[in-house]
C-alpha cells in the first residue's frame, strides 16, 4: 500500500505554550485558520480532548468531502492529533514546543487522494502542491491569530 502524501509546517510563535495549545485544542477555532474546512461541529458528549469526535466538510480539489475526524491523540500543551475515521482518509496533527522565547508549532497534514481524482500523476502533483499551499496558509494564520491575541494580552 502506498504511503499518504504528507504536507507540513512548523513555525515559530511569540506566545506562549499554553495559550497556542489551547487555541488549537478548541474545535471551535479550527475555521478561523483552517480555510479548508467549511463546516465543523461535535459529534460526540465530549467537545475538549480526549473522546472528541468531529463532523467536518474538507474541501479538495475543489469538491467538498463530509469526514468524521477522530481525537486520538492529546497530550496537554505537546501534541494533537486527529484521525479521519469517515470520509476523506486523513490525519492532522500539530506538535507544540519550546523554542527560546517562542512556541515553535508544527502542523502535520496526511491524507489520502480520493480515487477518481487524481487518475494522472500530474494531477496528483497538482493535489499535493494545493494541499502543501493550504497547509503554509493554515499555519500563517494561526501564526498571525495567536500572536495578535498575545500583544493584546499585553497591552
Amino acid at each position: 500500500m502506498p504511503s499518504m502524501p504528507l504536507s507540513k509546517k512548523s513555525l515559530p510563535v511569540a506566545c506562549t505554550l499554553e495559550d497556542a495549545f489551547e487555541y488549537v485544542a478548541d474545535w471551535t477555532n479550527l475555521k478561523n485558520f483552517m480555510p479548508m474546512f467549511l463546516d465543523i461541529k461535535p459529534v460526540s458528549l465530549v467537545s475538549y480532548g480526549p473522546g472528541t469526535s468531529l463532523e467536518a466538510t474538507v474541501v479538495i480539489a475543489k469538491m467538498e468531502i463530509a469526514t468524521t475526524l477522530d481525537l486520538v491523540e492529546f497530550v496537554k500543551n505537546k501534541r494533537i492529533l486527529y484521525k479521519a475515521t469517515r470520509g476523506f482518509r486523513s490525519r492532522i496533527s500539530w506538535d507544540f514546543g519550546i523554542l527560546g522565547d517562542k512556541v515553535m508549532v508544527s502542523f502535520f497534514y496526511e491524507y489520502e487522494i480520493p480515487p477518481g481524482f487524481a487518475r494522472r500523476d500530474v494531477e496528483k502533483e497538482a493535489i499535493e502542491k494545493d494541499m502543501q499551499s493550504r497547509v503554509d496558509q493554515c499555519m500563517d494564520l494561526l501564526k498571525w491569530v495567536l500572536e495578535s491575541s498575545h500583544m493584546t494580552k499585553k497591552e
